[in-house]
Formats: structure tokens, sequence, C-alpha cells
């Protein structure tokens, strides 16, 4: 049986997803792969799937996005949605789960940023609210 995302019930979260997938097509080099794709490959691959997040939550950071954004972001990745929606864990530890893992984003962002001249502003356009 074939593993299908649920979709986002919010344009917030729909947008989310979208952004999601663009990270990750880069963090992949896959520009053609579609989120359902995408969640085939990583749902079940725990390790993965870990991996995935904490580059697209790497790579949003440095794209300008604020760490609220970036955690709306990773809401919408294969590794949560599947964790929440398939093997029915928890919301909260999952979204600790992904505070904590652009937190630590953050600090590989802002450790390889330092000295480099001026600190990244974050971009208002980019905001997901």
């Amino acid at each position: 049986m074939a593993l299908t995302p649920k979709e986002p019930e919010s344009e917030v979260g729909q947008k989310a997803r979208r952004v999601y997938l663009k990270f990750a097509q880069r963090v992949i080099g896959e520009s053609t792969l579609d989120y359902p794709t995408l969640y085939q490959r990583f749902a079940e691959n725990d390790w993965a799937a870990i991996k995935l997040d904490d580059a697209v939550a790497e790579a949003v950071l440095r794209a300008g996005f604020s760490p609220k954004s970036a955690v709306g972001v990773l809401h919408q990745g294969p590794y949560l949605q599947f964790q929440v929606h398939h093997r029915k864990t928890p919301l909260a530890p999952m979204s600790q789960y992904v505070r904590s893992t652009v937190l630590t984003a953050m600090q590989k962002v802002g450790s390889r940023t330092q000295g480099q001249g001026p600190s990244m502003q974050r971009r208002p356009d980019l905001e997901l609210e």
C-alpha cells in the first residue's frame, strides 16, 4: 500500500508545504520532485527524514526566514507528517523535535556567519503568517 500524505487544511499550511518542498528539492538536487514522491521516499526512513529536516531547516534560515517561519515549514516535512498522521504520535513532542531542529540549525548558521561581515537580515516578505 502506497503512503499518501495528508493535505494541509489551512492556506498557511499549504504555503509551508510548498516552501518545504522547494528547499527539499534544492537540498536533494531534484528540481522536479513533487511532495507525494518526497513523502514516499522519506516518511518511513527516520534517519534520512531527520537529515533532510536538518538540511532544510538550515537552508530556510540562510534564505532569510525567521525561526518561527522555519518551524512552520518543518511541520510540513515528511518525518513529522508521517509520525503524526500514520504512527499517531502526539503533536506536542513532534513540535518539540521541530523547534530543537531549528534551534540547532540557527546555531550552525550563526557559527558559520560570525566574522563574515554584517549578519543576514530577515526578509519580511518571506514570513508565512
